[in-house]
Formats: C-alpha cells, sequence, structure tokens
C-alpha cells in the first residue's frame, strides 16, 4: 500500500527530469507504480514489455513539479497527457497503456499542487500557472528531441489547460501539437450560478469547504479507490482553484475565436461540468472542433467502466 510517507520519500528522492534516464529504483517507486497500476514492465503482455519509465522533476513558475515519460520500443508519436483537478498521473494508466499499446510515448506531470507535485494541495493562483507548467513541458520535450509528432490529451481541467495553451499561440500550436484531443473539458462546472454565491461568501471566512466525491464515473472499483485508498487526493475544495477558475473563464471568453482544430469527446450523463453550456461556448472559440457524444458516458472518462472506456478507446484510434 502506498502512502503518503512513501510519497514524501518519492518526492525528496527525485532529480531533475532527464528523459533517456531511467527512474532510479527504490522501495518507494515500487510502491507507487504497483499502488496505481503503472508497473508496465511486470506485466506478462509483450505489449508491455520493455518500457523505459523515466521519472523526475522540472521547475515552473518556482515549484518543482514531478514529471513521467513512458516510451515503447520505437514509439511512433508522444502523446503529452494533462490530469483534471484532483487528479494526478497515477490514475491515468488506462490511457497511458492504451498509448503503449499503440506505440505511442507519454509525457505526463502531476500539475502544480497535486500528486507528488509542489505547490498548495489543489490551490492555485491563476490559471496560468497550469498553462505554463504545460508550456515548460512542451519546451523540455522539444530539447530532448523526443520522438514526433507530438499529440496532447487532456482530461476535464486538463482539457481547459489544452484550451489555453492552443488560445495564447493559435497558429504556433498547430505546427507543435498534431492532434489534440479533449475529454469532457471544463469551461463551467455544474450548478455554477449557486457556486459563484457560495464561493462568494464562503472566501469570507475560510479558505475551502469539504470535497464532495462525486460519482464521476460508472467503475465502482475506481470511486471506492480515490475516495479510500489514494493517499494523494485532496479532501477540499479551495476557495483560490474557485477564484482562478472565474478569473480564468473570463479570459477563455474574452479571446478571439482560434481556428486550430480540436477533437472533442463528451459523455451525456456527466454532472460534474455543465457540459451543454460548455460545449456551445467552446464551438465558438474554437468553430472547427469536432465533437463526439459518448450516451450515458460520465465525467471522468478516462476512468469509465469498460464498456464506455471501449468507446472512447475505439474514438482515440480515429483521432490519433
Amino acid at each position: 500500500m502506498f502512502s503518503a510517507e512513501d510519497a514524501q520519500e518519492l518526492q525528496m528522492a527525485l532529480p531533475e527530469i532527464d528523459f533517456r534516464q531511467a527512474a532510479q529504483p527504490s522501495a518507494a517507486l515500487t510502491s507507487y507504480r504497483q499502488h496505481y497500476g503503472l508497473d508496465f514492465q511486470s506485466g506478462a503482455s509483450h505489449e508491455t514489455h520493455d518500457i523505459h519509465h523515466a521519472m523526475g522533476f522540472f521547475m515552473a513558475n518556482g515549484k518543482r513539479l514531478v514529471c513521467q515519460y513512458f516510451r515503447p520500443p520505437n514509439p511512433r508519436a508522444t502523446v503529452v497527457l494533462v490530469h483534471g483537478y484532483y487528479d494526478h498521473v497515477g490514475l491515468y494508466g488506462h490511457l497511458i497503456r492504451y498509448c503503449l499499446h499503440r506505440q505511442f510515448a507519454v509525457v505526463a506531470f502531476d500539475l502544480p499542487g497535486h500528486g507528488l507535485s509542489e505547490g498548495a494541495t489543489a490551490a492555485i493562483a491563476s490559471f496560468d500557472e497550469y498553462t505554463d507548467a504545460l508550456e515548460t513541458c512542451l519546451q523540455l520535450m522539444e530539447r530532448a528531441t523526443l520522438e514526433r509528432p507530438y499529440h496532447a490529451l487532456g482530461q476535464s481541467t486538463g482539457g481547459s489547460i489544452v484550451m489555453d495553451y492552443c488560445q495564447r499561440h493559435c497558429e504556433r500550436s498547430a505546427g507543435e501539437l498534431e492532434h489534440v484531443v479533449l475529454l469532457a473539458p471544463l469551461v463551467r462546472p455544474m450548478n455554477w450560478v449557486r457556486g459563484k454565491l457560495l464561493h462568494s461568501v464562503v472566501r469570507l471566512f475560510a479558505n475551502g469547504i469539504r470535497r464532495d466525491f462525486a460519482a464521476n464515473s460508472h467503475d465502482e472499483a475506481f470511486l471506492q479507490f480515490i475516495a479510500e485508498q489514494d493517499p494523494l487526493q485532496s479532501r477540499r475544495l479551495t476557495v483560490s482553484w474557485v477564484s482562478a477558475l472565474k478569473q480564468w473563464l473570463r479570459v477563455f471568453e474574452s479571446r478571439p475565436p482560434c481556428s486550430r482544430a480540436l477533437k472533442l469527446i463528451q459523455g451525456t450523463d456527466d454532472t460534474t461540468v455543465d457540459w451543454q453550456y460548455n460545449l456551445r461556448r467552446i464551438q465558438r472559440q474554437f468553430p472547427s472542433v469536432q465533437i463526439v457524444r459518448l450516451e450515458q458516458a460520465r465525467h471522468h472518462l478516462a476512468n469509465e467502466s469498460l464498456p464506455y472506456r471501449e468507446k472512447l478507446l475505439a474514438l482515440l484510434d480515429e483521432f490519433l
């Protein structure tokens, strides 16, 4: 069982990221890989044999952000994977395994305040910090000459970050990222008007409220895992994160439309984000977006139950 103490030990031992250097073996690293199902080398399947795994940190806005690189033999592309709010790289084994089976290398990092990365837990002063982190990661990938082309895959808040990056660099991103796929991207959460009112009150006397673990997937084992067995989960929704989201929303919707082509997959039983509103706003900001609805799928598409996940992976085969 991976513990908070193991997490601290692993954090302290990590060097600066070197994509070509395999992660140094340790008891904490072994525990981390096994606990989150990222120990691809130990699998019996030849498809996950000889996977190179690098792990280290890079600096962004004064914070050490933990980054991982998974490389199959002879990769044909590199996918940069951006996780959602409350998440971390350890929860994305399904998508990482999918990419490795398709001969895609994967780069993924824990956002500030998430997982093994530095920063106040689940808090942020500005969404700019998230996008800066993605930008730094892409620069490091370029410097290390990781296998091109590069694709981006963002879940929920990760989708917001990828969209923000594309807005910042509308023309340039088309050259840097061949395909961009958004999974249930966040623009505004469900019940946003009520949430803004609550935020206005709570911020006067507290820095956050207790988190509600929502049923955002049909996979009951996943829901139980994050609620009871994941030591890297935050237990609070922070006021600063909601403030940063409000600020980002104004910026996102005020920017001129971007012609960048995006692919977007959205579950129709998603009760985490206001997806119908979000799709309209995204279509306005990215007129070339291609949208596919997954009937009855919930929000956490990266960790949906097998029937929905199979449909998701079939769509990724089309898009990537």
